[in-house]
């Protein structure tokens, strides 16, 4: 096995122990799609066919992010799992469906921690990346270095707005330790309701119509997982020039 194709399944592997909350490593997998039982070896095997599969089968690189539950039965761990395969920005497989991609977001004026309003839904003047999240989250603590980097090398282009259910006085108190240099809103139990749809963390891309036009999970700690976000912001500003060129 290759050192790339290894690297492959540590990531995998690990991305196991973080969802599940520090869980010791799963002693089993269960596939969703078939009901299968996989043990350690023969799940690094699956992983590793499936990214081969897609990649040749499609003649490209293939993107594919697992998604699980981690649950005991007796002695034994098992991570219950399906997965995502994407080519580029398209998903060839997704584990789950939203009935909130395409939905257009009515405009709502909400208040930062700052005090500030902001104005998220109906037109607006650039589009916006809401990221769902909250402080007891491990994948949402995880992925704020590359959201940070995201909102910096857009942030001329793009509103970059967190959002939580928590309260303000904890929101203050963590961002007092840690950097996130997103919009801050608090205490926005009903408006998460209205556009969330996946477990958290979850991020909401928006188009300048109000539109959501992509929905996505945990950006992991990896380059690979910025470059995806990457290229979702980069689809999204393509397609605002593709509208205006329409228009005008």
């Amino acid at each position: 096995m290759s050192a790339c194709k290894n690297k492959l399944v540590l990531i995998v592997l690990c991305g196991f122990v973080l969802a599940g909350c520090r869980h010791k490593q799963p002693d089993f997998y269960e596939n969703l799609y078939t009901g299968e039982i996989l043990s350690q070896a023969e799940f690094r095997n699956f992983a590793e066919k499936l990214k081969v599969h897609y990649s040749d089968s499609l003649n490209a690189k293939v993107d594919i992010h697992f998604k699980n539950h981690i649950r005991k039965s007796g002695d034994s761990v098992i991570a219950s799992f399906k997965y995502d395969v994407k080519l580029g920005t398209k998903y060839i497989i997704r584990a789950e469906t939203s009935e909130k991609l395409d939905m257009i977001v009515s405009p709502q004026k909400l208040v930062t921690i700052s005090g500030d309003s902001i104005m998220i839904g109906g037109q607006q003047e650039k589009p916006m990346m809401v990221n769902l999240w909250f402080i007891g989250c491990p994948g949402c603590i995880d992925e704020i270095p590359n959201l940070n980097k995201l909102q910096k090398k857009y942030a001329d282009k793009m509103n970059f707005v967190a959002m939580t259910f928590q309260h303000e006085t904890q929101v203050k108190k963590f961002l007092r330790k840690k950097t996130f240099n997103f919009t801050h809103i608090a205490k926005a139990d009903s408006f998460i309701n209205y556009i969330g749809s996946y477990p958290y963390p979850e991020s909401i891309f928006i188009n300048k119509q109000g539109q959501i036009k992509f929905i996505e999970s945990v950006i992991s700690g990896e380059e690979s997982g910025f470059e995806q976000f990457d290229a979702i912001i980069k689809d999204l500003l393509s397609q605002e020039k593709s509208e205006q060129h329409i228009i005008f």
